[in-house]
């Protein structure tokens, strides 16, 4: 009879601890006793237990290195605590924390007694805290915990990578050892008063990193309460956004200002007028505008090249914001045309007045920092209004046909706007080209690029023309001034690398990997609309082709030289190409060429022109050629108008070529019925996906 049952089984018999007792002193052995809580933990009953081996401690189950433990231990004659994963009777898995010990009776039996015990919540609890541990010291997120006092009592080795402060550095500060002083003290009152009531702040702090530098977080603060209600900690969770913010500033500051002289954008001046004009309704004192050309600026800048012509347009916009008043308005729309609007002044004359004050100081000499001493002169047209019906557009118009006006008479000349009245009654130019884009009369051309190396067509450059009601189709000198300088460029670029790529596409479709070449203004790039546009239109047309040529103009002006590369080389990892257009036709700047991530180098015109008669001429083109392949780019040349021209563009190594010889820009269905289904043969057939000219 098993000495485990009577008064001994009773003992045993622990509600919360399941006690099993197996012969001999080694696994395996036969269970002479279990109790309630050991049937309840493993779902078996005494009766089948009895007599049996150990469920829990099936040495076939049993990882290795549990095994090796347990009989090592045994072997010693050591008690033995180790956590196993087991299966009840059900299949339900649980954490059995073991301990496992030999006793022997007086008469000699040996047996072995197991307490097992369920921790699986526990088990589950150490994981929980083991992942928060790892979280906690692996996330990007920068984190801090202090007490009830505010005082940091623990951070992450983020934290340490964000401010540049290490752990031990900042133990029993306060987080106000990051303060940048921009903040008063209301704003961590209220941040604080936020935590207390709802129990976190989330927002965007400015502090200060161990160097001094700027560190904007966007942060969320939480408050950490003990089991009476007190707050016990508070948990600081913040991540690094100065560059994000940064370029968001930089951003809506191009949004309203000119990045060169910080003086209004034309938009933003324009919406600026349009609510001084509407004040006009009830203080009728007149309003003035001056619409400012410089004259002689293009010398300059072809002189002493584009930096030195920057530096002259910023110091006379300095000039302008010292004679203006502060309700005055003072604007650079592009170029060197600056506007000016002046309100209050009651008569024309008084505009007159200030334009020759304005005049004055313009034509006083520029020291430039290479030493040179320059003059320029400017062209003012005047229009002056006490009607609020007037809109701005309308009163830039008469100023801006008043200072051609003044331009033909002479340099440094002003001129008053005639016949304002009319200008109110009549649609401005903004108006009208608005209407003929959203009415869907601007519309793609499209002219080939020839490989002269292969000797096939191998994409077509998209040049946009206004298909007016009236006056047929007009070349972009009617409009592409007005897109590109007003809110429609966005929109417009949108459209035409959409345009693109749908054009794209029924070439794809057709076994012709061709690409579109697009012009891209400045404002397309430095805002990301580019790669915004070029994502969405690749997914929309669903092309897996690269298809888009985005060309910039070499004569661009971008403000941040690094964004605009950032930019472009995503647009390249989209499948983009980028040539820089027009090289060549002033004072080519080789900063572009050498930093821009550039496929392409488009040499323009009025460099290859009379190239195949002019030995100077090849020799110049010869050049740029070999500067180019020198870096790693292949090299087109523009206005290819005989078959001499071609020769000798082919036999100075240029890779590509465009010009009224190869193809004058056609519509859609043109291109279309010539390259794709052609009654006759074209002379440069297209290049297939495989390298090859198709012939149709």
């Amino acid at each position: 009879m098993s000495p485990f049952h009577g008064d001994l089984g009773t003992l045993l018999d622990f509600p919360s601890l399941a006690i099993c007792i197996s012969e001999g002193d080694s696994l395996g052995g036969r269970l002479a006793y279990v109790n309630h809580a050991f049937e309840r933990l493993t779902g078996y009953a005494r009766e089948e237990l009895l007599g049996g081996s150990c469920p829990l401690l099936d040495t076939g189950v049993l990882e290795e290195e549990h095994r090796q433990a347990l009989t090592q231990a045994l072997r010693d004659g050591r008690p033995f605590t180790l956590t196993l994963a087991c299966q009840r009777r059900d299949g339900d898995l649980f954490h059995n924390e073991l301990s496992l010990s030999r006793f022997c009776l007086g008469d000699g039996r040996r047996y072995l007694i197991g307490i097992h015990r369920d921790v699986s919540q526990r088990e589950a609890h150490q994981n929980r805290l083991e992942l928060a541990q790892a979280v906690f010291n692996n996330t990007h997120d920068g984190i801090l915990v202090t007490d009830a006092e505010k005082r940091i009592i623990d951070t992450n080795p983020a934290f340490t990578e964000l401010t540049g402060y290490s752990r031990e550095e900042a133990l029993g500060k306060k987080p106000n050892l990051l303060s940048s002083g921009k903040h008063d003290s209301g704003f961590y009152e209220s941040m604080f008063a936020a935590v207390e009531s709802r129990g976190y702040w989330s927002g965007d702090i400015w502090n200060t990193r161990k160097d001094g530098s700027q560190l904007i977080e966007n942060t969320t603060i939480s408050a950490i309460r003990d089991e009476s209600g007190k707050i016990a900690n508070y948990i600081g969770v913040f991540r690094d956004i100065t560059q994000r913010r940064l370029n968001q500033a930089r951003l809506e500051r191009m949004a309203s200002y000119d990045p060169l002289t910080g003086l209004f954008n034309r938009e933003h001046f324009n919406t600026l007028l349009e609510s001084q004009l509407a004040s006009l309704e009830y203080t009728q004192s007149g309003l003035a505008v001056l619409f400012l050309d410089l004259d002689d600026f293009k010398p300059i800048n072809d002189s002493f090249g584009h930096a030195c012509g920057d530096e002259l347009l910023i110091e006379i916009s300095r000039r302008l914001k010292h004679l203006m008043r502060a309700n005055d308005l003072t604007a650079r729309f592009g170029g060197d045309e600056f506007v000016i609007a002046l309100t209050g002044l009651g008569t024309a004359d008084k505009a007159a007045k200030v334009a020759e004050k304005v005049m004055d100081e313009i034509i006083r000499p520029y020291q430039l920092d290479n030493g040179e001493l320059v003059k320029v002169s400017v062209s003012i047209g005047i229009a002056f209004t006490s009607s609020h019906e007037i809109s701005a557009a309308q009163l830039l118009d008469a100023a801006d046909a008043a200072m051609y006006e003044a331009k033909q008479q002479g340099k440094n000349r002003l001129a008053f706007a005639r016949d304002l009245a009319w200008q109110a009654e009549s649609q401005d130019a903004y108006t009208l080209v608005k209407a003929a884009f959203e009415g869907g009369q601007i519309e793609l051309f499209f002219q080939p690029i020839l490989s002269l190396h292969r000797q096939c067509i191998i994409g077509f450059e998209a040049l946009a023309r206004w298909r007016h009601p009236k006056k047929g189709v007009l070349g972009p000198q009617h409009f592409m001034d007005v897109i590109t300088q007003s809110s429609l460029s966005l929109p417009y670029g949108r459209w035409l690398i959409d345009e693109a790529a749908r054009v794209a596409k029924r070439f794809h479709a057709a076994g012709h990997a061709i690409s579109i070449g697009v012009n891209l203004s400045q404002d397309q790039i430095e805002t990301g609309a580019i790669v915004e546009s070029l994502a969405s239109a690749r997914h929309r047309h669903g092309l897996t082709h690269p298809f888009l040529v985005a060309e910039v103009l070499e004569s661009t002006h971008f403000h941040d030289l690094d964004l605009a590369c950032g930019l472009l080389q995503e647009a390249r990892s989209l499948g983009a190409q980028i040539a820089l257009d027009d090289f060549g036709s002033g004072i080519s700047s080789i900063t572009y060429v050498s930093q821009l991530p550039l496929n392409t180098l488009k040499i323009d015109r009025t460099v290859t022109r009379h190239a195949e008669t002019r030995e100077d001429r090849r020799q110049f083109v010869s050049g740029i050629i070999r500067m180019g392949h020198a870096m790693g780019l292949q090299v087109l040349a523009e206005g290819i108008e005989s078959e001499e021209q071609l020769n000798t563009l082919r036999l100075l190594g240029c890779d590509l070529a465009q010009g009224f010889h190869l193809g004058r820009p056609m519509a859609e269905n043109e291109i279309v019925a010539r390259y794709l289904a052609p009654e006759t043969p074209p002379r440069f057939a297209l290049e297939t996906e495989s390298g090859i000219p198709s012939r149709v």
